[in-house]
């Protein structure tokens, strides 16, 4: 599922697993290639979630 709101500081992207087709983790790799930054918040984390990300993820700006 993927849900737009409008907030002060932008646009809010929720992205999860419920369409076979688009992963979160697809979404992510995807968006570490445009993204200096992003941040995640997650009820479940799985440290082979990052893992698949590696060598993506490093380019961002760490505040």
């Amino acid at each position: 599922m993927i849900m737009n709101e409008t907030s002060k500081k932008g646009e809010l992207f929720i992205v999860d697993n419920s369409d076979a087709a688009w992963k979160v983790q697809k979404y992510l790799s995807e968006w570490c290639e445009l993204s200096k930054k992003f941040d995640i918040a997650t009820g479940y984390f799985e440290i082979g979630s990052l893992l698949s990300l590696d060598k993506k993820w490093q380019n961002m700006i760490s505040i």
